[in-house]
């Protein structure tokens, strides 16, 4: 399946328990792009979470990294969204995962051209999670 933001290529997970009553939709899955991090909702997800490191070098796998894209599924509307984006990037944190540097870091990776502004989404998201 191909972004229908870039045309880049797409890994379909699980929506995680923890994430699925922080997001609008509710379907079981979504797909994650591997080059813009933009994320869809997906009617059938597979039943494993994919290798999101082997596609997107420093993306965490497992189910943290399926919370960590349910972040950017939701980053672009802060406004809307702050709690609930608040609640999944410190569910991340908890698990490991400082989420302000991993945008850092993939906004410097070679291949990774993020959906959304990342200089501003990521002085938002500080305020947010360290106000």
């Amino acid at each position: 399946m191909a972004c229908s933001l870039c045309d880049g290529d797409q890994l379909s997970f699980p929506v995680p328990g923890v994430a699925r009553e922080h997001l609008p939709d509710d379907r079981p899955g979504a797909a994650l792009c591997t080059r813009c991090l933009a994320v869809e909702p997906v009617d059938s997800p597979p039943a494993e979470y994919p290798a999101f490191s082997e596609a997107i070098p420093g993306f965490p796998d497992g189910e943290v990294g399926a919370i960590v894209a349910c972040v950017f599924a939701l980053v672009d509307s802060l406004a809307l969204y702050r709690s609930e984006v608040s609640a999944l990037a410190s569910e991340a944190e908890r698990r490991g995962v400082d989420v302000l540097l991993l945008i850092d870091r993939l906004a410097s990776t070679d291949g990774v051209e993020p959906y959304f502004d990342v200089s501003r989404r990521s002085r938002q998201l500080e305020q947010l999670l360290y106000d």
